[in-house]
């Protein structure tokens, strides 16, 4: 489902990737601080040959999170399964209860770690995988800090940080300053004409969801009113959503895919984005697929542990973001390819949706869900 913008951005970043590969292993040498360390996990991880990797899926991903790798450790090969976190983490946990232990690292959104595989002890910790200086340099980092989604800051690893965009729009219906506010939904003019992400399952929909839960100025009386009193229609189909607003059957779009939107305005189809900084309430930081773990008894230690290094560098991050078109928390990934909105602003907070705490929420907002979505 990510192949189309991915692909877009993809086309522009291309040729610069073989050149970065080329430029990697020079950089890193030039560091003296745990070279030792460095050079002793090289060369075990070059004798164990490959590392399995469980990822998103679609094209573009593997090319961010495999053939990236193998192009600068070409002689370790990258088994990359690219799937939903609802449709790895079931395999995982089958294969660890029958006493197979066949996946070395877990690149995913942060509900998959927090729910399934955290709670069954099938991972290991990250810190003390962390050995390059440049990864363990916190002053290259958003807030200062290597930010985790487990209360115990140990075993899911956060590398992007995203903010989310509130709502889609169809300029030739709203009006310039008309939305500023989540209350502003529920003016009587657009009952009808609203249109979301389903929260009823995983995703944007129901990360938007917790974010109302958990406001102060919105919570349960927001949504209650939201969805009893203006017939909002839901979709799974990020682009039938935008589409639907393009074409004025809907005039809103709440929690849209931000980078289907920015690829359909780029060639000049009429939609806009309505951006947090707009809106009273602000939005919150999701971590979309950006999160990394260890998984326990890895069959390929030293190449687990040399491949999560080398993700976390600026030219692996460079990769992701130029890919993925969302920020990473590395402060020198570069981010002009990037829609502004997307870039969480300095002194800004906004709710860390991807932590612990949050995610927590999931059963009693969709027991509320069930309750008052038609």
């Amino acid at each position: 489902m990510f192949d189309r913008p991915w692909g877009v951005i993809w086309k522009s970043f291309a040729l610069g990737l073989l050149s970065l590969a080329v430029l990697m292993p020079q950089a890193w040498a030039a560091s003296s601080s745990g070279k030792a360390e460095w050079d002793r996990v090289l060369e075990a991880a070059k004798k164990e040959g490959k590392v399995i990797v469980f990822g998103p899926p679609g094209a573009n991903a593997r090319q961010a999170l495999a053939d990236s790798f193998q192009n600068t450790f070409p002689g370790i090969q990258v088994e990359y399964q690219g799937a939903t976190g609802a449709a790895t983490a079931p395999r995982i946990l089958s294969e660890q209860k029958s006493g197979i232990y066949a996946v070395d690292v877990h690149v995913g959104g942060t509900t998959t770690m927090l729910e399934s595989l955290l709670p069954a002890k099938a991972l290991d910790p990250v810190p003390p995988a962390l050995i390059l200086p440049e990864v363990t340099d916190l002053s290259k980092w958003y807030q200062g800090r290597l930010d985790y989604s487990d209360s115990a800051e140990k075993h899911n690893l956060v590398f992007t940080a995203a903010v989310k965009v509130p709502v889609a729009i169809n300029p030739e219906i709203v009006k310039a300053g008309e939305i500023r506010s989540y209350w502003d939904l529920l003016n009587p003019k657009w009952s009808g004409k609203i249109a979301m992400r389903d929260p009823m399952g995983a995703g944007p929909g129901l990360a938007t969801a917790t974010f109302w839960y958990a406001h102060p100025q919105l919570g349960v009386k927001f949504m209650r009113d939201l969805f009893n009193k203006q017939q909002v229609t839901l979709s799974r189909d990020d682009r039938q959503l935008l589409e639907w607003v393009v074409r004025g059957r809907y005039a809103v779009v709440i929690s849209p895919s931000e980078l289907e939107a920015t690829d359909l305005k780029t060639k000049g189809i009429n939609v806009d984005l309505i951006g947090a900084e707009q809106f009273k309430e602000g939005s919150y930081l999701t971590a979309a697929f950006g999160s990394m773990a260890l998984v326990t008894r890895a069959p390929h230690p030293n190449a687990a542990k040399l491949y999560l290094n080398w993700l976390l560098t600026r030219d692996g991050q460079t990769q992701w973001t130029k890919l993925s078109g969302y920020p990473s928390r590395r402060l020198d990934a570069p981010r002009d390819h990037l829609n502004s909105m997307l870039v969480p602003k300095e002194r800004v907070e906004y709710q860390p949706n991807y932590k612990e705490e949050f995610v927590r929420l999931k059963g009693d907002i969709l027991k509320l869900l069930g309750e008052i979505v038609k």
